[in-house]
């Protein structure tokens, strides 16, 4: 629809098809560009799609009105597995209401604040706000004990702490004594 608010969501493969403004509140319906969806089971792409149903998922507000975006939640079929799956976007992690940065921008703001006045700043329960605070620490917490993890591995592999091992540029600059 118009490449401005396509810029603005920043969303890979989507458009913007609508948008309307009512009462305070900024709706904008998408359309996912891609017609094929790799399936999560075995890794082959599938354009069988079997159906799909719009979702009403809560983003960050834009120009400081609320913003909802309406995005098909398409399921495909694929005959390699023979298997029905959901598309996974980006953007949204499986059976959440809210984009991954609009979750971000919660627990953020619940560090700086407190989950009671977030709740009133935004216009979601008590309930919601601590959902997705909690949700975002889970998240938080799995990838840094991945990354500790990977730093373990690291150690063991080389016999150093990863934080004592010399920068990868420097280990890759060319030495001139062999010439």
């Amino acid at each position: 629809m118009d490449f401005h608010l396509d810029t603005l969501l920043n969303f890979p493969n989507a458009t913007v098809e609508q948008c309307i403004q009512e009462a305070g509140e900024i709706f904008l319906t998408l359309r996912l560009l891609n017609d094929a969806a790799d399936c999560p089971n075995c890794g082959h792409s599938t354009e069988e799609l079997h159906q799909s149903r719009p979702v009403l998922l809560r983003d960050l507000s834009i120009f400081g009105q609320a913003t909802h975006l309406k995005i098909p939640r398409r399921q495909f079929y694929c005959r390699a597995c023979q298997r029905y799956f959901t598309e996974s976007l980006p953007y949204v992690d499986k059976g959440r209401q809210y984009t991954c940065r609009y979750e971000e921008y919660i627990y953020q703001q619940v560090q700086l604040t407190t989950i009671e006045q977030v709740s009133r700043m935004e216009g979601l329960t008590y309930d919601r706000v601590e959902g997705i605070f909690n949700h975002q620490y889970e998240f938080k917490k799995k990838r840094v004990g991945l990354e500790r993890n990977e730093s373990q591995l690291m150690k063991s592999v080389t016999g150093k702490d990863s934080e004592t091992l010399p920068p990868l540029s420097e280990t890759l600059r060319l030495d001139d004594s062999w010439r």
